[in-house]
């Protein structure tokens, strides 16, 4: 069950980047968020794995014979709601894969248990959120989360 929290979504967000940047070692990734607070009420552990998820994945897509460029975006949107996106210059995701993506087992690589995506679509739904992608094959993939925000600040 979760353990929600009041907590600025955007700081969170940015010590799990840089925790992720020096794991990597080299790896930068662009960072663009919001000046005021992204107030949510979520369970602050479970948003750090589904960010970690996210960012492998998109690490993880992009070949080996290719720079990463990763890039994480904060938005607040109409609701209010405050939106994640991880966006990677990967491969993209074959149209017959598409469809899988959420499911738990589906993995398209060599290593893991392809729950990740399944889990983080869990934790997401539980938080009253939403998680989806836009894909472009040979181009790459964002994937957006979204959460409502904490109005009474």
């Amino acid at each position: 069950a979760p353990v929600n929290e009041k907590f600025d979504l955007s700081e969170l967000v940015e010590g799990v980047v840089n925790l992720f940047e020096n794991e990597e070692g080299g790896l930068k990734i662009d960072f663009k968020i919001p000046e005021d607070p992204i107030m949510v009420f979520l369970d602050k552990n479970q948003i750090v794995s589904v960010l970690n998820n996210l960012l492998k994945n998109a690490l993880q897509a992009v070949p080996d014979d290719q720079t990463p460029e990763i890039e994480v975006f904060i938005r607040r949107l109409p609701g209010p709601i405050a939106q994640l996106e991880v966006k990677d210059n990967g491969t993209g995701i074959p149209e017959d894969f598409q469809p899988k993506v959420f499911v738990p087992n589906f993995t398209t690589k060599n290593s893991g248990t392809g729950l990740g995506l399944a889990i983080s679509k869990k934790i997401v739904q539980q938080a009253k959120g939403n998680i989806r992608f836009d894909t472009e094959e040979g181009a790459g993939t964002s994937f957006f989360v979204e959460f409502p925000m904490m109005t009474d600040l």
